[in-house]
């Protein structure tokens, strides 16, 4: 029986900017910033949560992957872990599967380091996916912090890959 290959959504969570990605079958569906900072901090989690359920019924992953976070005991900054919980929430009630990585483990898997900085994770992606590499290089610094949320999801995507058998579902 031929091995059935998994969709998968990864998240970098974040409050400000949230990196996503979807990759199915080693190939790059979609990726992008979902920018937050205009959000005002009371609706980030609701609207990040309205955008997380759009992408799951859209591209139909099999896996979502998110990165680990930890509880803040500053709410606000709890938030970051409650959108890691509602990701893990959201793809329980969809009946698919749910991957948190740690940062580390991802850079180790990515760009053979486990302490490299996110500029090499950004040109080790790069280096696997052509087609962004003009998200490298910015004319303002704060261009490259948001894109390297974009990287980071598509680190996610390629480290579950490459640590993970594929899923039978679906």
């Amino acid at each position: 029986m031929p091995k059935i290959h998994d969709t998968i959504l990864a998240l970098d969570p974040g409050l400000r900017d949230l990196g996503y990605a979807v990759v199915d079958n080693h190939r790059l569906v979609t990726s992008g910033v979902l920018g937050l900072r205009r959000v005002g901090k009371e609706q980030r989690l609701a609207t990040a949560r309205k955008h997380l359920t759009a992408w799951m019924r859209i591209h139909k992953p099999t896996v979502v992957v998110v990165e680990k976070t930890y509880r803040h005991p500053v709410p606000w900054l709890n938030q970051l872990h409650q959108l890691s919980r509602t990701a893990r929430n959201v793809a329980t009630r969809q009946h698919t599967a749910f991957a948190m990585y740690s940062p580390q483990s991802v850079r180790a898997t990515v760009a053979g380091n486990g302490r490299a900085k996110k500029p090499e994770v950004a040109i080790a992606v790069a280096h696997r996916f052509p087609s962004l590499r003009v998200y490298l290089t910015q004319d303002r610094r704060w261009k490259e912090r948001f894109w390297q949320n974009m990287f980071d999801a598509i680190a996610l995507a390629l480290h579950h890959q490459a640590t993970q058998p594929p899923s039978r579902g679906r």
